[in-house]
């Protein structure tokens, strides 16, 4: 019995120094990072697709889950942006700013709008009317994206 529990808390002292050591803390920073640049990169390739269909170059059914995916990944861009993961992305040129952590309650409610905005976009594009597709894309471009990317995003000096 007495070896279990010796066991036991050199598994726990073990657990505990491993999370809070600097290189585990660095590991799950980079990887947070990498995971939400993916997220971004997933983000632009779904209003990629979309611009694709009205442009022609792309079929509605490509359009529709695209806009589809922005919808899920909007859920997912707080889990992206955990406290501690402040600095640049792998390409140096862009970082989050602050607030994103210090005014947390605004970031998310920018990201409620740009989710709300997708839904419009989702709702339009299964429409097939291109003209209200641009309008929903635009607004979503413009104040969803790029509304939060204004406020939340710094673009790096090299």
């Amino acid at each position: 019995m007495r070896s279990s529990l010796t066991l036991l808390a050199l598994g726990a002292a073990l657990a505990i120094g491993a999370v809070n050591s600097p290189t585990a803390l660095a590991v799950d920073k980079e990887q947070v990072i990498k995971d939400r640049e993916a997220l971004m990169k997933e983000q632009a390739s779904d209003m990629g697709s979309v611009k694709g269909y009205l442009d022609d170059k792309a079929d509605q059914a490509k359009a529709t889950a695209a806009a589809t995916d922005l919808i899920q990944t909007m859920g997912k861009l707080p889990d992206v942006f955990p406290p501690g993961t402040e600095g640049p992305g792998s390409d140096g040129k862009y970082a989050p700013k602050p607030e994103v952590w210090s005014d947390g309650k605004d970031f998310l409610a920018h990201r409620d709008t740009a989710a709300g905005k997708a839904e419009a976009l989702l709702a339009a594009v299964k429409t097939g009317d291109k003209a209200n597709i641009q309008t929903a894309f635009a607004d979503l471009g413009k104040n969803g994206c790029g509304a939060c990317h204004g406020k939340f995003r710094e673009e790096l000096k090299k």
